[in-house]
């Protein structure tokens, strides 16, 4: 796959993010659990086929934790992962082979830690909004509730 150009930024907790993955984000931390928070911002095209059309995944070690195509329920997705150093790969795959994008990030989760991948590729304008000129990430490590 060749690469093509993407941007990935740092998630910061101050950020905001789509309610559906906040509450999502919300009930995790106030559970302790450890695991990984994916959305992605996909929207649907007027045409019936397009070459922005993409599969949005991340991998751990060849296997695919959560995938979103145009066609699946768009809502966040929460995975359960076990606390420990992994490798995750970040992959968009389109119509064209030539225009997909990967990469690759070392996680590092601790108990009760949370890794939030924000996703948003590119995809066909629609009249509301125009579509980024690369594929977007926003990834992150977020911590749990601390009791009061």
């Amino acid at each position: 796959m060749d690469e093509q150009p993407l941007q990935v930024s740092r998630f910061e907790e101050s950020e905001r993010i789509p309610l559906s993955a906040r509450l999502l984000l919300w009930w995790a931390k106030k559970r302790r659990r450890s695991g990984l928070l994916f959305h992605c911002a996909m929207r649907d095209s007027f045409r019936s086929v397009t070459l922005k059309w993409s599969i949005v995944s991340i991998e751990c070690e060849g296997e695919t934790l959560c995938e979103m195509t145009n066609t699946t329920i768009k809502r966040p997705m929460f995975i359960d992962l076990p606390p420990g150093r992994r490798e995750l790969a970040f992959r968009v795959i389109r119509a064209r082979k030539k225009m997909g994008t990967l990469f690759k990030e070392e996680v590092n989760l601790r108990e009760g830690e949370i890794f939030i991948a924000l996703c948003e590729p590119i995809q066909p304008n629609v009249f509301y909004r125009k579509s980024p000129a690369k594929d977007t990430w926003k990834v992150g490590q977020v911590g749990t509730v601390t009791r009061e």
